[in-house]
């Protein structure tokens, strides 16, 4: 027979009573377990008079009573917690879908910037396609010739007193 994780002393000894060995068998069994012979006697009482099975049932009844107190507790835990959670992930969710509409403005005026530069330039270039036409722009341009002749007209050469 093996104990601990797999098998408890008070199933040891309801299987061999149940098999109906006899007493010395199931107090040597016992004793070779490491229980002193007087213990080992009276789990050996207890064990034919079927109080081990008593005993469960009541242990079962007491864990399950306790089980409900405390569902009724872990529930409300539960609950708070994830009330709480609930609250960071919309506060997450809130920064989140912020950032998003910053970046999507930010977007939208680059974008709303290029277009008109775009337009701006299309307009220009449609204006220079038609060089004849002045547009009402007035070029006043001068060549180097007659920059130098204009320089020349206005320097005074001799002064005399």
């Amino acid at each position: 027979m093996k104990i601990g994780n797999e098998t408890s002393i008070i199933e040891i000894i309801e299987k061999m009573v149940k098999e109906g060995r006899p007493q010395k068998e199931i107090l040597k069994e016992l004793k070779s377990l490491g229980i002193k012979e007087e213990q080992a006697r009276k789990l050996l009482l207890l064990g034919e008079a079927d109080t081990f099975a008593l005993l469960k049932k009541e242990i079962q009844k007491i864990v399950k009573e306790d089980m409900k107190k405390e569902e009724i507790l872990f529930r409300k835990l539960i609950v708070e917690i994830v009330k709480e959670e609930e609250g960071h992930i919309a506060e997450q969710f809130n920064e989140k879908i912020n950032e998003l509409k910053d970046l999507l403005e930010d977007k939208i005026k680059t974008e709303e910037k290029t277009e008109k530069k775009k337009a701006k330039m299309q307009e220009l270039m449609k204006l220079l396609s038609h060089p004849e036409t002045t547009h009402g722009i007035r070029f006043d341009f001068e060549s180097e010739k007659e920059k130098k002749e204009h320089r020349k007209k206005k320097i005074i050469r001799e002064v005399r007193l």
